[in-house]
């Protein structure tokens, strides 16, 4: 029982995380050049540096969501 609702609160946690990291990974993808009131603002450099962040932001949004597949794979495991 005390496992169950440990991995539920882990399930909860993961899953705030994604919703996170997919709001930051939309954020980085967004069109660089759209500044407020539609002025360019983004170097090549500025844009480059975007780039890596949302691959990095991709990267740690994959490894959230094996996690969460693991921490359900053992809840349904723990179930039966």
């Amino acid at each position: 029982m005390k496992t169950e609702e440990d991995l539920n609160r882990q399930l909860e946690d993961i899953l705030a995380k994604i919703d996170e990291a997919r709001r930051e990974l939309k954020a980085l993808r967004r069109n660089a050049t759209e500044g407020p009131k539609g002025k360019a603002r983004a170097s090549f450099i500025a844009g480059k540096q975007r780039m890596i962040e949302a691959a990095e932001a991709a990267k740690q949004l994959d490894t959230l969501k094996q996690r969460e597949q693991e921490i359900r794979a053992k809840s349904h495991s723990d179930d039966r």
